[in-house]
């Protein structure tokens, strides 16, 4: 008997190590708020200033790294004992559909988590695209993907 709890309390145990090792949340895949897929029609020097403004907001600005690859963006570390999670928060070149269904080239914004500290991280990608759609939202109004 005492074997079977044990053996159950390792799989639960792994379960919630293996789901909290990643996660994103994104205005690229629709959740950025309104439920659709958004693009914001910005230039990149106005994304990186909105995404900057999001980490600095969530995060010490000495713990902020520009990202170049896969696409530009910040990430940082948030550190509990042992645990780290990193948030990444990047710009993808997307085109809208604006008035009169002509498309308009902006960006859509992914925040991605990885790591081991799911109770912090998941939070704190979550805060950091709210700032990041409410910074985009007041330059331009979101408009639907192509």
């Amino acid at each position: 008997m005492l074997l079977v709890n044990l053996r159950y309390l390792v799989v639960v145990i792994l379960f919630f190590i293996l789901s909290g090792c990643s996660g994103t949340y994104s205005t690229h895949h629709g959740d950025g708020g309104s439920g659709d897929t958004e693009v914001y029609p910005i230039s990149m020097d106005d994304a990186l200033l909105v995404m900057q403004s999001a980490m600095n907001k969530e995060f010490a600005a000495d713990r902020i790294e520009d990202i170049f690859t896969p696409h530009r963006g910040y990430q940082a570390k948030l550190r509990f004992l042992i645990d780290i999670d990193v948030i990444s928060v990047y710009a993808v070149a997307e085109q809208g559909r604006g008035p009169e269904g002509k498309n308009i080239d902006g960006f859509s914004f992914d925040v991605h988590r990885s790591g081991t500290y799911p109770l912090g991280g998941i939070p704190k990608s979550k805060l950091v695209l709210k700032h990041v759609v409410e910074g985009a939202a007041r330059i331009a109004e979101a408009l639907p993907k192509i």
